[in-house]
């Protein structure tokens, strides 16, 4: 596996990339959400410390409703 395949939660690009998956709103409020939350609940789900983009996909689709639309 390369770097590129793991979830990097500092990287804004990173979260916008999940949250338009979900067609969400790539707000700060989003990507905060999905770094305090979101990521804590896969990676104690999964019991890892470093989770893929496909792993984390799942989780961030089961949070969609905490997430606001675009405006």
């Amino acid at each position: 596996m390369n770097d590129w395949d793991f979830v990097n939660f500092s990287e804004a690009h990173e979260m916008d990339y999940h949250l338009g998956l979900v067609n969400k709103s790539k707000s700060e409020s989003n990507r905060a959400y999905l770094r305090s939350d979101t990521q804590i609940t896969a990676k104690k789900a999964l019991s890892k410390t470093v989770i893929t983009h496909g792993e984390f996909k799942p989780f961030v689709q089961a949070d969609k409703a905490n997430l606001n639309d675009p405006r």
